[in-house]
């Protein structure tokens, strides 16, 4: 169960990682940082959510076995 949870979220994680800075060269806090690390934040939250509601959805509506 843990190879195939991980085969599924290796790919958000990679993409996650070409989303966010590599490093922070500077103190973060010009424009340009700042606007990145909180659309990060944003799109972060919006795919918790999404794979939260997709979760619900599927136990709501696959039949349990009887």
């Amino acid at each position: 169960m843990l190879e195939r949870a991980q085969g599924r979220a290796l790919p958000m994680i990679s993409k996650g990682v070409e989303l966010t800075p590599a490093a922070q060269a500077c103190c973060g806090a010009c424009r340009t940082c700042v606007t990145t690390n909180v659309l990060t934040l944003a799109i972060a939250g919006v795919t918790g959510a999404a794979i939260y509601a997709a979760r619900g959805v599927r136990r709501l509506f696959i039949a349990e076995p009887s």
